[in-house]
C-alpha cells in the first residue's frame, strides 16, 4: 500500500510538473508573438500610451544596435530608452504628421548614446544641449575637445535652421577641435548641430545653440531647448 501511495503521488508531481511547463510555455509564446511596437509615421509614435512609445524607443535602439557592430553596437545598446523617448517626444513634434518614425529615431539616438562626450570652453550645458550668449555682430568660434580621445575622428556642424551650410573640423591628438569666426544670422536662434565621427565609436551629436543677446532684445524669440 505504501508503495502504491508513493507511486502515486509521484505521478501527480510529475503531471502538475508537465502542466505547470505546459503553462509557461504557452506564455512564453504568447510573448513571443507580441508584435513590437514599430509606428510608421510621427504622428502614430505621438497617439500611443507613454509605455507603447517607451517599447517604440527601446525597439528603434536595439534595430540600431544589431545594424552596427563591435563598440559602435555596444554603445547603441547601452542607450536609456526613457531618456531616448523623451527626446524623441521633442523630436516629432517638430516633424510633419507623415514623416517616417524611423527618420525621427535615427536623428535622434546619436543624441542620447553613451561612449563619447563633449565639453565647450566657457559653455554651459547638460551633455546635449549647449548654449553660449554672444552678440550677432560678433563672429563665433567654437572649441570643444571629446573624450575619451579618439584615435582618429572629425566634428560636422551644420545649421539647424537657414541656409545650409556645412562645416568640418578635425579631431586633433588631444581631442580638441575648432570653428573659427562662424558669422551668426541676425535671429534669436543660431543653433548648430554638432556630429562626432569618430569610428569605431558610434556617432554622437550635440546641439550649440549661440544665443544672439541684441536679437532677443529686438523681439527675435530664443531658441528652443
Amino acid at each position: 500500500m505504501v508503495t502504491r501511495s508513493r507511486s502515486a503521488a509521484s505521478a501527480l508531481v510529475v503531471a502538475a510538473l508537465a502542466a505547470a511547463g505546459a503553462t509557461l510555455a504557452a506564455c512564453g509564446s504568447d510573448a513571443a508573438r507580441a508584435p513590437e511596437p514599430k509606428p510608421a509615421t510621427a504622428a502614430e509614435y505621438r497617439a500611443l500610451s507613454d509605455k507603447t512609445r517607451l517599447a517604440a524607443a527601446a525597439g528603434c535602439r536595439d534595430r540600431a544596435a544589431r545594424a552596427a557592430d563591435g563598440l559602435a553596437a555596444r554603445q547603441i545598446a547601452a542607450v536609456d530608452e526613457r531618456l531616448l523617448r523623451g527626446r524623441l517626444d521633442l523630436a516629432v513634434a517638430d516633424y510633419r504628421k507623415g514623416a517616417p518614425f524611423d527618420r525621427a529615431c535615427a536623428a535622434t539616438l546619436p543624441l542620447v548614446t553613451p561612449g563619447l562626450s563633449v565639453s565647450f570652453s566657457g559653455v554651459t550645458g547638460n551633455g546635449i544641449t549647449f548654449t553660449y550668449p554672444t552678440r550677432s555682430d560678433r563672429p563665433l568660434t567654437i572649441r570643444g575637445t571629446v573624450e575619451p580621445v579618439p584615435a582618429e575622428g572629425r566634428v560636422v556642424a551644420r545649421r539647424e535652421s537657414g541656409p545650409p551650410q556645412r562645416l568640418t573640423a578635425p579631431i586633433d591628438e588631444h581631442g580638441r577641435f575648432v570653428f573659427p569666426d562662424l558669422r551668426l544670422r541676425k535671429v534669436a536662434d543660431n543653433t548648430f548641430l554638432l556630429t562626432i565621427e569618430a569610428p569605431p565609436n558610434a556617432r554622437r551629436l550635440v546641439r550649440f545653440s549661440a544665443l544672439c543677446l541684441d536679437c532677443i532684445v529686438s523681439g527675435s524669440p530664443p531658441p528652443p531647448t
